[in-house]
């Protein structure tokens, strides 16, 4: 494992390295099991810009709108992809055996709570899942724990942001902005709202069109009022204030991913 001193966060092309290799894992773990298994695609890193709470980028809002095109290949991943339709067509004990094979077995749970009060969450121990984990990151449910408390701080932080000044400010001139380009809304989350009731039913196309007209405006407002900046700037310091009350879970989350990338790196090569 790394040594604390030389933690770090992996970058967004090191994530995909990561979990380039877990579905290789994956992969061999099942054959080894008896079972087929085709990779699943991994989201590239424009995918991952998609469903920000506010965009500056000009160019990305003006090729992808708002990532409906990421979204619908989600959709279609999750509905057609040669594991999901072989899983499907099984009958129903072959389909659960498989099943178990994959993800473990729901009856033996591994459990933490969320930060922020906000519930438990749950993921069976065993499985390929579990095994490819191990191998990259360690204990699996070390990670577990890690992983859930680090990426599930939004309702320790996100309130701190959005009461502070200098967000408020920005957020009024981003709506002034808005309003002065035909688009009268107050905040993001309005915005969003919109959004999905003015596209709701429309062919792809056209709700692609509207999206990135009605992106390009949003995105241009947030980079000329600086809100997506101070808003990125707020969300690191308040989260940064929210980890310290998970220093071993983040210790844990930052080593292991980096246990993970050295790992993975191995397994691609």
């Amino acid at each position: 494992m790394v040594a604390a001193a030389e933690l770090r966060d992996l970058t967004v092309e090191e994530e995909i390295e990561v979990e380039r290799a877990e579905q290789k894992l994956l992969k061999a773990c099942m054959a080894e099991k008896g079972f087929p298994y085709w990779e699943i695609p991994v989201p590239v890193v424009d995918e991952r810009r998609a469903g920000l709470y506010v965009m500056d980028d000009v160019r990305w809002a003006k090729k992808y709108g708002y990532g409906r095109v990421f979204q619908e290949k989600a959709e279609k991943i999750r509905l057609t992809h040669p594991t999901v339709t072989y899983q499907n067509k099984l009958p129903k004990e072959k389909r659960a055996a498989y099943s178990r094979a994959l993800d473990g077995d729901w009856r033996d749970a591994m459990k933490v709570e969320l930060p922020g009060d906000v519930g438990t969450v749950e993921t069976p121990r065993g499985g390929c899942a579990n095994e490819a984990r191990k191998k990259l990151y360690g204990d699996p449910e070390t990670w577990f724990v890690a992983r859930r408390t680090v990426t599930g701080l939004m309702p320790l932080y996100v309130p701190e942001v959005m009461k502070d000044k200098s967000f408020t400010v920005s957020l009024k001139k981003w709506s002034s902005c808005m309003t002065d380009a035909g688009r009268p809304f107050v905040n993001p989350d309005k915005l969003r709202e919109q959004r999905t009731l003015r596209t709701e039913g429309m062919p792809s196309a056209e709700a692609h069109e509207f999206d990135t007209e009605l992106a390009v405006i949003d995105a241009t407002c947030a980079k000329e009022t600086s809100l997506a900046e101070i808003t990125h700037s707020l969300e690191t310091k308040y989260r940064a204030k929210a980890l310290k009350r998970y220093g071993k879970e983040h210790v844990d989350y930052r080593k292991m991913r980096l246990h993970a990338l050295a790992e993975a790196k191995q397994i691609l090569s």
